[in-house]
């Protein structure tokens, strides 16, 4: 196969499953009645903090479809991106 066949397939491939993650709202913000942007744990609003070096990266490889920032809940000291707890367990 011709290298450059294979890396138009490839990267095809990911641009497409972006846009199925985008279309199932995987990695959506959590919402409920008294916030639109709440904790993964215990729904309270989230206030945004400082954004790391991986997390611009993390915004670039995905060609920025999704809003990758850090948050801090103002109840329980949760910190992260607002989609890292609740993506891993909670499907």
């Amino acid at each position: 196969m011709d290298d450059f066949l294979a890396i138009t397939i490839g990267l095809v491939s990911y641009i497409l499953l972006l846009f199925l993650f985008k279309k199932m709202n995987i990695w959506k913000k959590k919402e409920s009645n008294n916030c639109n942007n709440c904790c993964p744990d215990c729904e309270r609003p989230l206030e945004r903090i400082k954004r790391e070096k991986i997390d611009y990266l993390i915004n670039y490889l995905t060609f920025q479809m999704f809003d990758f920032k850090r948050y801090q809940c103002v109840n329980c000291a949760w910190k992260g991106r607002r989609w890292e707890r609740s993506f891993s367990g909670k499907f």
